[in-house]
């Protein structure tokens, strides 16, 4: 993802530790003052069989959505 929503940029980039068994996508914003800060991660978790969402602050529903989305777009294909 690489969207702009209120003045903000969010940016995904996709993530794996295969040593704890997990992929997904972290999401970042960057504010109008430049500011890059993680605000959102949705990941696969091997020894759950799941994927979690962890969020830091306030996000847009409609931005979450799309992350995870991706996410699991991404990881059925991997």
């Amino acid at each position: 993802m690489d969207r702009q929503h209120s003045g903000r940029q969010f940016t995904s980039q996709f993530i794996q530790d295969c040593k704890h068994g997990f992929a997904g996508y972290e999401l970042t914003c960057t504010g109008k003052d430049g500011t890059r800060t993680r605000v959102a991660t949705v990941i696969y978790w091997d020894a759950m069989g799941q994927f979690f969402v962890e969020t830091f602050g306030d996000l847009p529903l409609d931005i979450l959505e799309e992350l995870i989305r991706e996410t699991k777009a991404a990881i059925r294909l991997k």
